[in-house]
């Protein structure tokens, strides 16, 4: 869960309502036009005829207040410090006109709505202490769930440093390849135009993608010269490994994807071979250019690192059968823009962060 999942539970655990400013104005309105309704009608002397009999207007003053009053709570309850403000000041500015028609005109119909408004007022201050409490344990247990989704965070980045540090120890001659792999990865995604969250994704995902090798046989992985027939096929049995390892992390499943699909080719003809073109997941599809180009920029037990227009002819002729095409032409870019060949097997220590 991110920092945008929150926000929204909150919001989501403070009100399943939104009210409005239309809704706000309103409420003032009505409250307003019942006030003045009410002080009109408990100086009547009117009669009005209802349920076979006559009266009196002034019986309709308890309606009004009640009414008023219910726009005072909704207020409170819905607008928070704005509403109860709006509600005091109302509430307020009433009492001066009841007391004087009390007290110096003697009207007798205003007592009811006199206790009424006394206790609306007291009700609205109970409900905005109320909400103040709630809100503010809504404030805590928000803080306690950040700092949890950010231990939860750090946690799963240092235990896949710690997995990738272990591939490293394994593997004498792709020192680094994981992290070059994530950060080639992230770089085509953003290009790509892929939301914040979904590059960093991507980024753990190439991270983790051989992690399967953990399983592999030293002297297979180490091996110096071409790997026969029966090497290759256990070597390619690190994407199965891979997604063995990592399909119990249910919280991320991509990585689990990208480990496990990462060799698969665009024409069909890749491994584990279940899926071809845009059938095979978009995060295995960027890993495998990013994969295939730290391979060739990289020095190897067979081989030193290729040149890197070298590396841009295979990466071009594998456009549309090895790989994607779009991620293939982002991989182009990337490498044309590099014109200094940064791009390539440096001295690399796991100390990258991606941001929470």
């Amino acid at each position: 869960m991110d920092e945008q999942e929150l926000e929204a539970l909150d919001s989501a655990e403070q009100t399943d309502f939104k009210p409005s400013n239309v809704m706000f104005v309103a409420l003032v309105l009505f409250y307003i036009a019942s006030a003045v309704l009410m002080f009109i009608m408990s100086r009547s002397g009117g009669t009005v005829y209802m349920f076979g009999g006559e009266v009196s207007i002034t019986s309709f003053t308890g309606v009004l207040s009640s009414l008023a009053n219910v726009c005072l709570i909704l207020l409170t309850v819905y607008y928070k410090k704005p509403g109860f403000v709006a509600s005091l000041v109302l509430v307020l500015m009433q009492f001066p006109v009841m007391a004087m028609g009390l007290f110096v005109q003697h009207v007798i119909a205003i007592i009811p709505g006199f206790f009424t408004t006394l206790v609306t007022l007291l009700a609205i201050i109970f409900i905005f202490q109320r909400n103040k409490s709630i809100q503010k344990h809504q404030e805590i247990e928000l803080e306690i769930l950040k700092r949890t989704n950010k231990t939860t965070k750090r946690l799963f980045r240092q235990t896949a440093t710690a997995l990738v540090n272990a591939i490293d120890a394994k593997d004498a001659y792709s020192h680094g390849h994981s992290i070059r792999v994530a950060e080639y990865s992230m770089r085509i995604a953003q290009r790509h135009g892929l939301p914040e969250d979904e590059c960093i994704k991507v980024y753990y995902a190439g991270l983790l993608h051989d992690v399967g090798k953990i399983g592999i046989p030293n002297s297979i992985i180490n091996k110096k010269g071409k790997l026969t027939d029966e090497e290759y096929e256990v070597i390619k049995g690190h994407s199965e490994m891979g997604h063995q390892i990592l399909s119990s992390i249910s919280e991320y499943p991509f990585i689990c994807t990208g480990a496990h699909f990462h060799h698969e080719r665009y024409d069909g003809k890749g491994y584990p071979g279940e899926f071809s073109g845009e059938g095979i997941p978009e995060i295995a599809r960027i890993i495998a250019v990013a994969d295939s180009y730290d391979a060739m920029s990289s020095n190897r037990s067979y081989r030193s690192a290729l040149p890197q227009n070298v590396v841009r002819n295979e990466i071009e002729k594998g456009r549309g059968t090895q790989f994607d095409p779009k991620f293939a032409d982002i991989m182009l870019e990337l490498i044309d823009e590099d014109v200094d060949y940064d791009m390539r097997e440096k001295e690399t220590v796991i100390t990258n962060e991606v941001a929470d």
